[in-house]
């Protein structure tokens, strides 16, 4: 009785041991499958890859405690590689940064700064990875960014929420969660001819009055849209500083054109009183604690009342700051409306900038 038993026991530990070697045996030939395509000779193909790759992910989904080992070993080990699959890094990255560890976060950067941004490579799948390695800010990724999201346009389709980010707020997404070093790096790059108008629609929403002086000579520019989008930053992001600019501007320099769009703004502007003194009604303690929700969620503005915290008594530094992290935080949101909160907490920004203290 006792050899039966011992029988059975040991044929029951094979078969679970046969059941996870067979589909680990599947979950690997299914990335050497991802390992061994080529690049996209035509969108056709390109989409047909897609398709491919689209039915791999569920294969791991289906299997996710068994595949995120797997994946994890082999995109480290095609890290070493001297030619890494492009394919591979972009989609065992994907799903790690979907389903992984906390540990898997240094693995996913090193995926991302190893992809070819000029390669056929999938927009939105490129851009949920770059989104994902940039939490990290990780400066070394900017440039990539630039390659592959600014140089080029990408808009990202939300089949859910039925509606398409368009490339200026999947730029914004990006670039958002570099903080600082981004509204940096974007300032330089206003030298770059090409890059000037979707830089200038990039920093009404994730600039600040820093960028002033980079965006300053571009007020002298013969293009009509160079000149518009350059005033509409310095209102909506520069602060009183962007307002100063604005002031001295001599009309004299300007085209009938840049004149005629220019002229009813800047009388506007001079009437404008220079800083707005807090008079809120609710009570600092009160309006910290939306800045708390605030933050908590991601900066989402349902249920709070902007006006409350430009009008509120805070300190101005400290609303500066606080709005400054809330905005970052909503960077983390892949919505339109994550993007028309970056907005609202742009425009509290800027005015809370005119404050005396």
């Amino acid at each position: 009785m006792r050899r039966l038993l011992a029988a059975a026991l040991a044929a029951s530990s094979f078969t679970a041991y046969a059941g996870d070697a067979a589909t680990d045996a599947a979950i690997t030939a299914r990335i050497a499958q991802i390992r061994a395509m080529p690049a996209a000779a035509n969108a056709a193909a390109a989409g047909a890859q897609r398709r491919e790759l689209d039915a791999a992910w569920r294969f791991f989904g289906d299997y996710r405690e068994d595949a995120i080992p797997l994946l994890r070993r082999e995109l480290a080990a095609e890290l070493r590689s001297p030619r890494p699959s492009q394919h591979l890094l972009l989609d065992a990255a994907c799903f790690l940064a979907a389903y992984g560890a906390e540990s898997d976060k240094a693995l996913i950067v090193q995926a991302a700064l190893a992809i070819n941004p000029d390669a056929a490579l999938d927009g939105p799948q490129l851009f949920r990875l770059m989104h994902a390695a940039a939490a990290s800010q990780d400066a070394r990724l900017l440039p990539l960014v630039d390659r592959a999201f600014l140089r080029k346009a990408v808009s990202i389709p939300l089949p859910q929420q039925g509606s398409t980010i368009d490339e200026t707020g999947v730029r914004a997404l990006l670039y958002g969660r570099f903080g600082a070093a981004a509204e940096r790096h974007l300032a330089a790059l206003l030298r770059d001819p090409s890059l000037v108008k979707p830089v200038l629609d990039l920093l009404q929403l994730v600039g600040s009055p820093a960028s002033v002086p980079a965006v300053e000579p571009l007020l002298q520019s013969p293009d009509m849209e160079v000149f518009t989008r350059a005033v509409n930053f310095l209102l909506r992001a520069g602060g009183p500083q962007g307002r100063q600019v604005l002031l001295a501007l001599k009309p004299q320099g300007l085209s009938k054109e840049a004149l005629a769009f220019f002229a009813p703004m800047r009388q506007q502007l001079a009437q404008q009183p220079a800083q707005q003194a807090g008079k809120g009604s609710l009570a600092d303690a009160e309006v910290r604690r939306l800045l708390d929700t605030l933050e908590a969620n991601g900066g989402r503005y349902e249920g709070i009342d902007p006006a409350a915290i430009v009008q509120s008594r805070l300190p101005r530094q400290e609303l500066l700051e606080r709005l400054a992290r809330i905005r970052e935080r909503s960077f983390a949101r892949v919505s339109n409306e994550a993007l028309a909160d970056i907005d609202t907490t742009s425009a509290l920004l800027n005015a809370i900038s005119y404050k005396s203290q």
